[in-house]
């Protein structure tokens, strides 16, 4: 991605989504399937207005095949992408929506909060945040209204500010 957010994500025969990963400006998606030789399954969306780059299959292999130091930084990306989806189920598996809720927004922050800003804000979905916490989007809907009475985030409209990003992250453990 040289600009921008994307999600990639499932869905099922029901319509509903569940969100597989995050990603901004600098970060590659896609390859894994290149390394299984198989085909890309996982479905890709924009949060906002991106730039993509496509690296022809052929320039892929050639780079990573014939570069330690590319072939290294892959095989980093992917046992920290493994890491990163079994602890993603265990919170799934035993966390409370709410606390759920509490990692969709911490992981947001996390992934996205630029160096000079002073309080994180993102224009997400409610449907988007409550796939990202594997939840119903009125459960979510109503975890983010207790959240603002608690004075955790701001929302205005599509809008989420946190606003006690330390009160917040420890809500998830």
């Amino acid at each position: 991605i040289s600009r921008g957010k994307v999600k990639t994500y499932k869905g099922n025969e029901q319509g509903k989504e569940f969100i597989t990963g995050l990603y901004k400006e600098g970060d590659f998606f896609g390859h894994l399937a290149l390394f299984e030789e198989n085909k890309y399954t996982d479905s890709a969306m924009p949060l906002e207005d991106s730039e993509i780059i496509l690296i022809p299959k052929d320039d892929f292999y050639s780079l990573v095949y014939k570069n330690s130091e590319v072939s290294k930084k892959f095989i980093r990306m992917l046992s920290d992408n493994l890491k990163e989806k079994e602890e993603q189920l265990i919170k799934l598996a035993y966390n409370s929506v709410r606390k759920r809720v509490a990692e969709a927004l911490v992981t947001l922050h996390n992934r996205y909060k630029k160096a000079e800003e002073e309080k994180f804000s993102i224009s997400i979905s409610r449907e988007d945040l409550s796939n990202l916490a594997g939840a119903a989007i009125e459960t979510c809907i109503r975890t983010l209204s207790d959240f603002k009475e608690e004075g955790l985030v701001e929302v205005k409209g599509s809008t989420i500010v946190i606003s006690n990003f330390e009160k917040l992250n420890s809500l998830k453990n």
